[in-house]
C-alpha cells in the first residue's frame, strides 16, 4: 500500500474517532455529567463505609407522580438508615454563582472569550427547586422525618457567595456543597452519617421508593407535564 494511503487511512481513522467522542459529548443532556461525577463520589463513600444492598438504596432520575397534579424528577436519591438525602445537582461550570438565598432567583455571571467581560444570567434558584422535590417526597411517601435538602454543585471552578436572610424562608433547611477537591457530598454524607439518629420505617420506605423506579410511559409523562408547566409560565409572562 502507498505510503500517501496509509497516512490518508490514518487521518480518516482519527477524524472519525473524535466525531465519536464529539457526538458522546453533545449526545448528552445538561448537567448529566455533573450527576455522574457526583453518584460517582457518592459510591465511592457507600463502598468506603462497607454497606450492604441491606444498608441503603440509590437511585438517580427518580420519577414519581400524583394523577395529572404534579410530576417531580429528584436527581439523586439516597436512602440510609438514618437519613433520606434528596440531592439537586447543578452542573453550572466556572464562573460566580451571587444573590440572596431566601429569593427564588440567582445570578450566575461567566467569563466570555479573551476580552475579560463576563455573560450574567438570572436563573431560578435550586434551592427553591429542591426545596418543592422535599416537600412532594414527603408527602408522597408520608415521610416526615430526617429527610435532608441538599444542593451540590459539581462546579469545582464556581465561586459561591449567597447572602441569607436572618429568616429562612425555607421549611427544609438546605445544605449545599461543591465537588471540589478540598470538598465534596462525601464530605456531608460523612458528617450527617455520623450523627445518633435513625430513619423509622427504613425498609418499608425502601420498598415504596423501589417501586417507582421509573418506567418509559412514567418518564414520557413527566416529559410531558414540564412542557406544559413552561409553556404555561411562558402565557402567564408579563409583556415587555
Amino acid at each position: 500500500m502507498p505510503i500517501s494511503n496509509v497516512f490518508f487511512f490514518i487521518a480518516i481513522t482519527i477524524a472519525f474517532t473524535f466525531l465519536i467522542i464529539l457526538g458522546s459529548i453533545f449526545s448528552k443532556k445538561p448537567g448529566q455529567t455533573g450527576e455522574e461525577e457526583t453518584l460517582r463520589i457518592i459510591k465511592n463513600f457507600i463502598e468506603w463505609k462497607g454497606w450492604t444492598k441491606n444498608d441503603y438504596l440509590l437511585v438517580n432520575n427518580l420519577i414519581f407522580q400524583k394523577e395529572d397534579y404534579w410530576s417531580c424528577e429528584i436527581d439523586i436519591l439516597l436512602l440510609t438508615r438514618k437519613w433520606v438525602y434528596v440531592i439537586e445537582v447543578k452542573d453550572w461550570g466556572r464562573g460566580w454563582l451571587t444573590g440572596n438565598l431566601n429569593h427564588e432567583y440567582l445570578w450566575w455571571s461567566y467569563p466570555v472569550g479573551r476580552q475579560r467581560w463576563h455573560e450574567r444570567h438570572q436563573m431560578y434558584s435550586p434551592f427553591y427547586q429542591n426545596e418543592t422535590h422535599v416537600k412532594r417526597f414527603k408527602s408522597y411517601f408520608n415521610c416526615n422525618q430526617n429527610v435532608l435538602n441538599i444542593v451540590c454543585f459539581n462546579s469545582p471552578y464556581l465561586e459561591i457567595s449567597l447572602k441569607e436572610n436572618i429568616k429562612s424562608v425555607f421549611k427544609n433547611k438546605p445544605l449545599w456543597v461543591s465537588n471540589s477537591r478540598d470538598r465534596n457530598i462525601a464530605d456531608l454524607l460523612a458528617h450527617c452519617e455520623r450523627k445518633e439518629t435513625k430513619l423509622p420505617f427504613f425498609e418499608q420506605l425502601k420498598e415504596k421508593i423501589s417501586q417507582e423506579i421509573s418506567s418509559p410511559d412514567k418518564v414520557r409523562k413527566h416529559q410531558n407535564w414540564v412542557k406544559s408547566v413552561k409553556k404555561r409560565k411562558e402565557l402567564e409572562r408579563p409583556w415587555s
